[in-house]
């Protein structure tokens, strides 16, 4: 069996064969599929004035770079994750208050989006995202390094009627020159006595 045809075939088919049991055992090797890497469950949370929380999960674990921006045709800013993971959590910060952002998601050279347009938030106004509290000073002391606890307040409740007929909070803000918590809802609107 000395045919030079008969050895060149074989090795040829002999050569297809291995081709094909190497293709499928890398793809069984890496079991990445495109839908792996497609984001799901994204999630914006934590929005604030300048900052806000993205997260999203992957079928495996990859590593992506959100690119966001003001419009959605030019999103130029980019923020990409430290490590590969398949649950995804990234910080955008240093936003702008009041601001719609948009934003997609590129894993593995591909970019996801939702559903042909980008995600979008929008952070909080400034007013929105400063809590202030009443602080004292010391006397004659211009700077902040004398702060003092608020004093606990004391409700003053109105006598009669005519004093808190109102339902609103504002309103009853208005009138007791403080908060409205459930607590002065009740005591001002029901007129019930508070249970020590």
């Amino acid at each position: 069996m000395n045919n030079p045809k008969f050895t060149k075939i074989a090795a040829i088919v002999v050569g297809i064969i291995l081709f094909i049991v190497i293709v499928i055992v890398a793809f069984q090797l890496t079991g990445a599929k495109a839908a792996d890497f497609e984001p799901r469950d994204v999630v914006v949370a934590n929005i604030a004035k300048n900052s806000v929380t993205l997260s999203w999960s992957t079928g495996t674990d990859t590593q992506g770079v959100v690119e966001y921006g003001t419009t959605p045709t030019s999103l130029n800013f980019f923020a990409p994750e430290p490590s590969k993971t398949s649950t995804h959590s990234l910080d955008l910060t240093l936003l702008s208050p009041s601001t719609t952002y948009y934003f997609d998601i590129s894993i593995a050279n591909k970019k996801y989006d939702n559903g042909g347009v980008p995600w979008t938030f929008t952070t909080k106004s400034a007013q929105e995202s400063v809590v202030s509290s009443p602080t004292a000073t010391p006397s004659g002391s211009t700077g902040t390094s004398g702060l003092s606890p608020t004093p606990v307040q004391t409700l003053q409740i109105p006598s009669g009627n005519e004093n808190c007929n109102v339902t609103d909070c504002n309103a009853i803000k208005a009138k007791l020159g403080k908060g409205c918590s459930t607590q002065d809802y009740l005591l001002c609107v029901k007129k019930v006595t508070p249970t020590p």
